[in-house]
């Protein structure tokens, strides 16, 4: 089961501060898995299917100039 966490702030600047040191706390790794999750809603949302999230190699070839 999902543990959701909640806190209410009395300042969007307290917000703010309590949403760094969640994610801080959270580590690399959720906030990856947090980002991926989105990135499928969105495509979800889109009506575009899962299986078309790739990395897009936009770089072919890096040649090294001669000195």
């Amino acid at each position: 089961m999902k543990k959701i966490r909640v806190n209410k702030a009395r300042s969007f600047e307290e917000a703010e501060e309590w949403d760094r040191k969640f994610w801080r706390r959270a580590g690399a790794q959720a906030r990856f898995a947090a980002a991926y999750e989105a990135i499928k809603d969105y495509f979800k949302m889109k009506g575009i299917h899962e299986r078309h999230l790739r990395l897009r190699r936009s770089v072919q070839n890096i040649e090294r100039l001669p000195h």
